[in-house]
Formats: C-alpha cells, sequence, structure tokens
C-alpha cells in the first residue's frame, strides 16, 4: 500500500526549513566572499575601541620618528660631505697645481674664514634642530603617557562609581571614606614623584650626612657618611606603601599611575650605583642651595651696613 499524501507533514515541513537555513548560509558566504571578506555583523567593545585608537596613535608617533631620524640623518650626512669638500679645498688651491684659477691676472679665492664660518653657522643650526626634536619627542611622549592615564583615571572612576550603587548607605559612605585616604597618600606619592623626590615618593626622611673628603699633604681623609637609609630598610618601607597603592587596592583614580611612580623609586633607590648618582645630584644641589642662600645673605647684611653707614653721616651732618 502506498503511504497517503500529507501523512508526514511535519517532516516535510522540517526538511523545508533545513534546505531554506543551507540557501541562506550560501548566500552569506557568497556576499562575504565577494565582499572585503568581513562579517556583516560584529560585537562593539568601548575597551578594544579604546585600545585600538591608543595603539594607532603609538604607531602613528613612531611613524613621525621613523621620518624625522631620516630626516635628521639625511642633514648629517650632507654636513659631512660639505665638511670633506671643505678640507679637501682647505689650501686655498682649486686645482692640482697649488695655484688657484687666475682671472685678470689676480687669484680670485674664498675669504679665509668664510666657509669655516658658514660650516660653523650649519653646524650649529643642525645641533639646535636636534635638541628642538629631542624636546618635541619628549613633550608628546610625556602628552601620550597623560592622555593614557587620564584615560585609565576615568575609567576607574566609572567603576568605582558602579559598585557605589550597588551598596547600600552604610556601605557607600564608608567606601567613599576610604577612597578619600587613598587619594591622599595617591597624591602625594605623584606630587613627589613630579619633582623627582625618590625619597619622598617612599616617605622616607633623608638625613644623611657627609663629610670630606679632607686633604692632608698627599693623603685623603674621608668622605664619612652618617645617618645613611639602608637598603632593606628602603625595601620594607617600599612593600608596605606598595600594598596601599597597588590598584587592586586603592579605590582612586590615579593608583596605577602612582604605583608605577613608586615602583621607578624603590628601583632607583635599591641599586647602589643610581642610588649613588642619585645621592651625587643631591648632595650638589644642596651646595649650591646653601651657596646662592650664603651669598643673599651676605648681600643684604652689606647693603644694610652701607645704609645704616650713609644715615648715620647724614644725622651727623643734620645735628652738627
Amino acid at each position: 500500500m502506498r503511504p497517503r499524501r500529507g501523512r508526514y507533514p511535519l517532516a516535510n515541513a522540517n526538511a523545508i526549513l533545513l534546505l531554506a537555513a543551507v540557501i541562506f548560509n550560501a548566500s552569506f558566504t557568497h556576499i562575504n566572499l565577494l565582499g572585503n571578506n568581513r562579517p556583516l555583523y560584529c560585537l562593539a567593545d568601548d575597551s578594544l575601541e579604546e585600545e585600538d585608537d591608543f595603539l594607532a596613535e603609538i604607531l602613528a608617533e613612531q611613524a613621525r620618528e621613523e621620518e624625522e631620524l631620516s630626516r635628521i640623518d639625511a642633514e648629517s650626512r650632507e654636513f659631512d660631505a660639505m665638511k670633506a669638500r671643505q678640507q679637501s679645498e682647505g689650501g686655498g688651491s682649486g686645482m692640482p697645481g697649488g695655484g688657484g684659477p687666475k682671472m685678470g691676472g689676480s687669484n680670485r679665492t674664498m675669504p679665509k674664514g668664510a666657509a669655516g664660518a658658514n660650516f660653523s653657522k650649519l653646524e650649529e643650526d643642525l645641533k639646535k634642530k636636534e635638541a628642538g626634536n629631542a624636546s618635541d619627542k619628549e613633550a608628546q611622549e610625556e602628552e601620550i603617557t597623560t592622555q593614557k592615564a587620564e584615560r585609565i583615571r576615568l575609567k576607574r572612576e566609572a567603576a568605582f562609581e558602579a559598585e557605589l550603587k550597588k551598596m547600600n548607605e552604610e556601605q557607600r559612605k564608608k567606601a567613599q571614606k576610604q577612597k578619600s585616604k587613598d587619594a591622599k597618600v595617591v597624591k602625594r606619592v605623584l606630587k613627589a614623584h613630579k619633582s623627582g623626590r625618590h625619597y619622598a615618593v617612599l616617605g622616607i626622611r633623608n638625613l644623611e650626612l657627609q663629610l670630606g673628603p679632607y686633604y692632608i699633604f698627599n693623603f685623603s681623609l674621608g668622605p664619612f657618611v652618617f645617618f645613611r637609609v639602608k637598603t632593606k630598610d628602603i625595601k620594607k618601607v617600599y612593600r608596605n606603601l606598595a600594598r596601599t597603592v597597588h590598584p587592586d587596592k586603592n579605590k582612586d583614580g590615579r593608583a596605577e599611575e602612582a604605583f608605577h611612580a613608586l615602583e621607578t623609586s624603590a628601583a632607583i633607590l635599591t641599586d647602589e650605583k643610581q642610588r649613588s648618582d642619585y645621592d651625587k645630584r643631591i648632595i650638589a644641589s644642596r651646595r649650591r642651595r646653601n651657596k646662592y642662600a650664603k651669598e643673599s645673605v651676605v648681600g643684604v647684611s652689606q647693603l644694610a651696613w652701607r645704609r645704616s653707614v650713609s644715615t648715620l653721616r647724614v644725622a651727623k651732618r643734620v645735628l652738627g
């Protein structure tokens, strides 16, 4: 017996739907192959877009730097070639025989020092350009770093506000109070880091005192160093402060920036060579400051003495 028509309507419907899905998928594949091989839909993610923008900025900056370096390299090669030509023609003769070309019975040569002055000016201009390019590069890098830190700060602040909305009133007050304390620590760290005071970044008072060296005949004594902070104490302070400033615990928006500043200062102060160089710069800066203060005090004292003497002289003449 033949099955009656329409006995399996569900199976026929499933077959039709399956066939339609295959045709639909094939049409999408054909469109993708004909196009730019991109999907017709995508999931947007703000964080990924921000990272792509930042990566594009970095790549553009690297391209500009490479172009600037190639231009400076070309200028330096041109300058070296001109300098080599000047040295080869430095004897005042433009011909192998030693005598310059004669026109009208007299030797016409460039004034002695004119070429040297031109090359000196060119060299000075090139140095100025290099210094200006270096300063521009530093400014651009600082601007990029500042923009990145600002994006991170805004992201962290938004995350903290979202957490506050999930809390009750008591928890919200407690979190805001803790955030204000964290903000004070972060502000102190960043302020000290900006002024280049690495001991202050860690909260250490540098009371180091250096005397000497003293020279007696052909012998030297010192230098003698007192109140020097030990490296193990610096590491201990760093570990305690790092737990406070770490971005996972500190709720301030600039906690990550402060943590990087803390790591930089700790790396300098725990390395003996870098710390020695830094201490020498501090000592030299203190000496210059003390010298300036001493000269200022002496100058003011001398001025006050001269005015006092002149006042006494005038008073003596008036009183007879």
